[in-house]
């Protein structure tokens, strides 16, 4: 599976998820979101987000950019980023601090990754869903635990994937279910620029605004 998706050179797919939030009561609440998702390597991607709650973004990379814009609060981000998809997803969430579930799915280092972060794997069992047979398989780890649903058959993309973070409080889970994988989406040019209402406020990522006010500053010079 690792390697299949990190030799894709385009892909589109719809994610369904939905992942638990420990109250200071220890009670497990399960929020959820949509993703429709698009990727053509080597330095283009877009995500369509809509929340449970209704809020619904989207996030472009177009090869020199990553764009969001809630349409929800009517504001937009954007940070310069060069390289390809990889550089993009890294700039994302480490120097951006936003939240990308499964962000190792989409990088082409996938297959190093994993090994990295799992020490064993096995087959629990193969079972059926909706008329189609999968691989039920499971991964641990030091601080998570992975399951994955592969098809027995055909290209080995995953169907669902669970992960569990065991050293959390309340051992919270966040699962995602993928339908509709297409390797060839062919999408233009312009699924990859937002188009923004002039009215739109621009606003800088909150991460961009932690490293300006943690600047050093010259004696004697206002914080």
């Amino acid at each position: 599976m690792a390697n299949f998706l990190a030799r894709l050179e385009q892909f589109s797919v719809g994610q369904r998820s939905g992942f638990d939030v420990v109250q200071e009561s220890g009670q497990k609440i399960e929020f959820g979101e949509q993703r429709d998702i698009t990727f053509v390597r080597p330095n283009r991607f877009r995500f369509n987000v809509r929340k449970s709650d209704g809020e619904a973004y989207t996030t472009v990379f177009d090869g020199q950019v990553v764009k969001v814009f809630n349409a929800t609060e009517n504001r937009y981000a954007i940070s310069e980023v060069s390289g390809d998809t990889d550089a993009a997803i890294t700039h994302f969430v480490r120097d951006l601090q936003m939240r990308l579930p499964l962000a190792l799915l989409f990088v082409t280092t996938l297959p190093k990754e994993l090994e990295q972060r799992f020490a064993e794997a096995e087959i629990v069992e193969t079972t059926t869903i909706a008329d189609q047979s999968y691989f039920h398989l499971a991964a641990r780890g030091d601080s998570v635990d992975l399951q994955v649903w592969l098809p027995t058959t055909g290209d080995p993309l995953p169907h669902r994937i669970i992960l569990t973070y065991a050293l959390e409080e309340g051992q919270p889970q966040y699962w995602a279910n993928f339908m509709e994988w297409n390797l060839a989406p062919n999408p233009s040019a312009s699924w990859f620029a937002l188009d923004i209402p002039k009215e739109a406020a621009r606003i800088p990522f909150l991460a961009q605004v932690r490293r300006a006010t943690a600047a050093p500053t010259t004696p004697g010079e206002p914080k």
